[in-house]
């Protein structure tokens, strides 16, 4: 095939794309709408597949009266093999997912990309799978997040309208995953945009809504978390949840704290050694966890002898 006719067929049909893509530039405000509403759909179907998919892989790995030692392999394997798909493939799926988001909208111009999207939906679906201890919220955060991302790129929005669009992907992402559509506002616009009067707040609302939906109509209105009936007996228990309340405090910083000291630790190791952070870190935890309940039961051995 000669040149020619190659830039003839090349035009063709590149022609009638970039006409649309214009067509779309110069209605930027219906198509805002238009994908405010799909991502909010998107996102629902992102996160009850990511739901169904972690409990499905979960129940294959961990069948009803599994050997004992699953338990210990399946989170180490688990581990390693997340760690080294991170390290190797998807470096820019690291992290809680959470962080990783305002950082593509305040200092990426909004991009996220497709790759980074797959890589955090199914490396976090096996990651809860194999047993280790995170939440799908924050993971789930990014992936709506990159489906705006991505959708608001590929139609050729302006930068400023795809960093619009992320907000509405996060909460969306929120509201699906832990059935609160409320919840998934307030977070984007608090946690993510750091403005409870940005002016996104129309999209946000209404793709927290549609994702809520969409949410709803697949797996139902049951609540995440179930609260047993509570009623009152004594006014001492204000007293005590007070102390509850102190100690929670108290927990969360230091824990907030001894959370950053080991990310700073683990940030000065070699390059090549990312892709068993993970391990290790688990590894540390378990070791530092018997090592407080062996302290712990000792004490109150102690304590309980006569």
């Amino acid at each position: 095939m000669s040149e020619t006719s190659k830039e003839t067929e090349e035009s063709w049909w590149r022609t009638p794309l970039l006409q649309r893509i214009a067509f779309l530039q110069q209605r930027e405000g219906q198509v805002f709408l238009v994908l405010t509403l799909a991502i909010g759909a998107l996102t629902g179907l992102a996160v009850v597949a990511f739901i169904m998919l972690t409990e499905r892989l979960g129940m294959r790995l961990y069948p009803v009266g599994s050997a004992a030692w699953r338990r210990m392999l399946i989170p180490v394997g688990g581990s390693l093999g997340i760690g080294y798909l991170l390290f190797r493939y998807f470096p820019d799926a690291r992290g809680s997912g959470v962080p990783q988001t305002k950082a593509a909208l305040f200092a990426r111009q909004g991009v996220i990309t497709i790759g980074t999207v797959l890589g955090k939906f199914f490396c976090t679906s096996a990651t809860l799978a194999s047993g280790i201890p995170l939440g799908r919220e924050g993971p789930a955060v990014q992936v709506g997040g990159g489906i705006a991302s991505v959708l608001g790129r590929r139609l050729g929005l302006r930068p400023e309208k795809v960093k619009a669009l992320l907000p509405a992907g996060a909460a969306a992402a929120i509201a699906a995953a832990f059935n609160t559509p409320l919840a998934g506002v307030l977070f984007a616009l608090e946690e993510v945009m750091a403005d409870l009067h940005a002016p996104v707040l129309g999209s946000v609302v209404l793709a927290s809504a549609t994702s809520w939906l969409v949410l709803r109509l697949l797996l139902g209105n049951n609540p995440l978390f179930t609260v047993p009936q509570y009623r009152l007996v004594h006014s001492l228990e204000f007293g005590v949840y007070a102390v509850l309340g102190v100690l929670g405090g108290l927990v969360s910083v230091a824990f907030t704290k001894l959370l950053l000291g080991m990310r700073e630790r683990f940030m000065r190791f070699p390059e090549k050694t990312l892709w068993f952070h993970p391990w290790l870190a688990g590894c540390w935890w378990v070791s530092w966890a018997g090592l407080c309940h062996r302290s712990w039961a000792l004490a109150m051995g102690m304590w309980a002898t006569p």
